[in-house]
């Protein structure tokens, strides 16, 4: 009875300790790669299958002029970590085996498919074997190297946390694409902003603002790395005025 009790009060502490640090290392930008989020940590990521669109707040309301682009008009969302991603028949993903996510189309609406797919799988909540292939191969520029090793670094730290063995997802992230938009594209060059809902540690919520560049790799969209292999410089909390430039993740819009 005694140990039962003993055992039960460290399992609490050790969860309280785990949330706390995973919400302060979620602000620092230490988590996750661009979607600021909250993590669950030690629990189970959900295999990315069917579900739904996620549910809207009323963010954002409205178009970002040249900012849109014409998203494909056969959205389905598939979940990868908890994430709710949009896909397409047309724009893509059209191959997805290993859980990565490859083979998006060379227009406006498969740049920003393939920006967010990749950017979720280079998150340390899913594992080792997703993320290691897709910033392997998805992930370009003289930065990537950089990238590389802060994601792997932030994984040993949050499994150390957290109790996972090496090779296991750490969790779900619990993040809300609530929009996009295209700030400058040519054929082989994109530059968009994502508009993220997460969790802020407490009780409420953060919309943030990201910016990432894609480039053409010749027969595929891939993530050009961020200067010094961190976004923490391109990642800001979302005013109003920055929330009515973004597009929602509509079909065909």
């Amino acid at each position: 009875m005694t140990y039962d009790v003993i055992a039960r009060a460290r399992r609490s502490t050790r969860r309280r300790a785990t949330a706390v640090f995973l919400a302060a290392a979620a602000v620092a930008g230490l988590v996750t790669v661009v979607l600021v989020s909250v993590t669950g940590a030690g629990q189970p990521a959900s295999a990315p299958g069917a579900t739904t669109e996620p549910v809207r707040s009323g963010v954002p309301t409205g178009a970002a002029g040249d900012g849109a682009a014409d998203l494909p008009g056969d959205l389905t969302w598939a979940d990868v970590s908890g994430v709710s991603l949009p896909v397409s028949s047309r724009s893509g993903p059209h191959a997805t085996g290993g859980g990565l996510a490859r083979g998006f189309a060379h227009d406006r609406g498969g740049a920003v498919l393939a920006a967010v797919h990749i950017l979720v799988r280079t998150t340390p909540q899913v594992g080792p074997s997703v993320f290691d292939a897709t910033l392997r191969t998805q992930v370009v520029g003289p930065d990537a190297d950089a990238l590389r090793v802060r994601v792997a670094q932030d994984y040993d730290n949050l499994r150390g946390v957290a109790g996972v063995a090496y090779g296991q997802p750490l969790g779900r992230l619990y993040t809300t694409l609530r929009g996009y938009r295209i700030t400058s594209y040519i054929a082989d060059e994109a530059t968009l902003g994502l508009l993220t809902e997460a969790g802020d540690g407490r009780s409420g919520t953060v919309l943030a603002a990201s910016q990432v560049r894609m480039r053409w790799t010749g027969s595929d969209w891939a993530l050009v790395a961020p200067a010094g292999g961190s976004f923490d410089a391109d990642v800001t909390r979302a005013t109003q005025q920055d929330i009515e430039q973004f597009v929602p993740f509509t079909a065909g819009r």
